[in-house]
């Protein structure tokens, strides 16, 4: 069949409906020789040339790949690069540590356009590492977003993950840990000597997350009114640490207890002190739950001294810093607080997400409103 040239390529029908299109890649640089790409397209005559010219396009911009030739691991690199700009360094942190350890291993060495759901499968069944379902359920996610933008890029017709979509393992929700008041008060005097006391308080009179708290400044802190208003979060990467917005993106306002209020005059205070006598003013900008020199305190260290903290407090069950925000919503549910109020305090984006995290205390409040329902009713019948 004749050549038709179109510019810097050509098509060539192969037979009813299959066009070959051949194109430049310009030269070598090392060479000086001529590079070309080939692509089979099913199809009509139009659709071929319409897609000689976005691969002359893609050439041109530098978004060419070679589809015929990338292998899935060779696409994985490109997405984590990509994806660098797009989320936060924490997430990208996470999406290449399970390109990293999980996908590539299982799955690079495969041709892009040859990849299939039974791969796939095969790779989840084989993973060198035992991942638990939720991980599981991650991984599967990031392949899914990684193999859209292959169809996005038009590298792949469709998106081989999506066949497992229902095939991924259930996840079960691990009965949460909780602190009564008395456990919580117990720990409070225990550790009330040490500079974990603060974030501690902090979390079990508000349900604020650890990095809300450790990026709280005295700015935001009311102690008149007794409200904090939450505006960001420190994030820790392997890298830095930095400060963000907050996980739902929204600013809320949280009222403070009375003695939560009392205590944390008191801190301001030590602190003033603390930073004269290194020759440093307190600012509004200052941290409340920082380091002695006013720096932010790693997260990760306030997570191991609090493990460490608990575990020396004999009868307290083994609960994580995390544990304190469940401890506070609890708390507040069981005392008969509207959960709209909880979910407010805590920065839920939604009154359901509240309420399924807490089922185990709304069975006791329908318990609750049935004995009221009952004293309300009796002797009437």
């Amino acid at each position: 069949m004749p050549r038709r040239p179109k510019g810097n390529g050509s098509i060539e029908c192969r037979s009813s409906g299959s066009y070959r299109i051949r194109y430049s890649l310009g030269r070598d640089p090392v060479t000086g020789n001529r590079k070309f790409g080939s692509k089979t397209v099913t199809g009509t005559s139009n659709e071929a040339e319409r897609e000689l010219r976005r691969l002359l396009r893609t050439v041109d911009t530098g978004e060419h790949v070679a589809p015929s030739r990338i292998k899935v691991g060779d696409w994985l690199e490109l997405w984590v690069t990509s994806t660098k700009a797009e989320v936060s360094p924490k997430t990208h942190e996470r999406y290449a540590e399970i390109v990293r350890c999980y996908l590539k291993p299982a799955l690079g060495s495969i041709a892009l356009q040859r990849l299939t759901p039974a791969d796939i499968q095969r790779a989840y069944n084989n993973f060198e590492r035992n991942p638990s379902p939720r991980t599981r359920r991650h991984i599967h996610r990031i392949l899914k977003s990684v193999l859209t933008r292959a169809v996005e890029q038009q590298a792949l017709p469709r998106n081989p993950a999506d066949a497992l979509n229902k095939r991924m393992p259930r996840v079960e929700h691990k009965p949460i840990n909780a602190l009564t008041v008395e456990q919580s008060t117990r720990l409070l005097k225990a550790i009330r000597h040490t500079t974990t006391y603060w974030p501690t308080l902090i979390a079990l009179a508000t349900g604020m997350r650890r990095g809300e708290i450790l990026a709280l400044r005295w700015k935001s802190l009311d102690l008149e009114r007794g409200i904090i208003r939450v505006v960001e979060s420190l994030e820790q990467t392997k890298a830095v640490l930095r400060f963000k917005s907050t996980k739902s993106n929204k600013s809320r306002a949280v009222p403070l207890p009375k003695f939560a209020i009392a205590e944390l005059r008191r801190l301001k205070v030590e602190q003033a002190e603390n930073l004269l006598r290194l020759g440093v003013r307190q600012s509004s900008e200052g941290l409340v739950c920082g380091r002695e020199d006013g720096e932010p305190k790693q997260p990760s260290s306030v997570t191991h001294e609090f493990t460490y903290l608990v575990g020396r407090v004999a009868g307290l069950p083994k609960v994580r810093f995390h544990d304190l925000r469940h401890s506070h919503a609890t708390q507040l549910l069981a005392a008969g607080v509207h959960p709209k109020i909880v979910q407010e305090r805590l920065g839920h984006s939604t009154i359901a997400i509240t309420m399924d995290l807490y089922s185990h205390v709304s069975e006791t409040m329908q318990s609750d409103a049935t004995t009221r329902l009952d004293q309300e009713y009796q002797g009437s019948w």
